[in-house]
């Protein structure tokens, strides 16, 4: 799947904001709104969507990360929040960190405090409250998003699968799903016995 097209309007986008030295979010909305970028979801794929969003994703973690000036890496951050909060999916993708990019946010957050920036600590915070970031232990580069893509999904699968089996636990349900259906069956005929009398 070729995405060289997203990550061009992506590099455009951070390069404008860049360009005006911005380092508010309402900058950031506003040249997202004047380019009206959220039509880029109009062009999205129709298969591998996870592998989309995570490749969005990871095109704006890397300029929230480089060593570039400030106000590009702040815009990194708010393209990938915006990124996020307007994505068509729901349950939305979430956003995949490691820790050591967890770190480097946190850098991120302080340089930003020291410049009195005041939005930057209270959007992460707000991203952390909602859970919009999945935290994973394997930093990855930008050449294997698939297998960050895999990674994340075997992650979901897994807690999904420990939600149906909390879900189902001890349950009726749980025993018409594993067909016992025997007892049930028991229960009919009698039943049906004392429909004859």
């Amino acid at each position: 799947m070729d995405l060289t097209q997203f990550k061009t309007d992506i590099d455009e986008l951070m390069n404008e904001f860049a360009e005006c030295n911005s380092t508010t979010l309402d900058d950031m909305k506003r040249i997202w709104l004047s380019r009206k970028f959220t039509f880029i979801y109009e062009a999205r794929p129709t298969t591998n969507l996870a592998f989309f969003m995570q490749s969005l994703f990871a095109h704006s973690i890397r300029y929230m990360l480089s060593t570039t000036s400030l106000s590009q890496r702040l815009g990194g951050l708010y393209c990938l929040y915006c990124l996020y909060e307007t994505q068509p999916f729901r349950p939305a993708f979430k956003i995949y960190l490691s820790l050591g990019e967890l770190k480097r946010l946190k850098n991120l957050v302080i340089e930003a405090k020291e410049e009195n920036i005041s939005v930057v600590p209270a959007l992460v915070k707000k991203m952390l409250d909602r859970n919009m970031i999945l935290f994973g232990s394997v930093e990855i580069n930008d050449n294997s998003v698939a297998e960050r893509v895999s990674e994340i999904m075997n992650l979901q699968n897994a807690r999904m699968q420990v939600a149906y089996d909390k879900l189902l636990a001890n349950t009726p349900v749980e025993r018409y799903l594993h067909m016992d259906l025997v007892s049930h069956i028991a229960y009919i005929e009698e039943e049906d016995e004392f429909k004859f009398f």
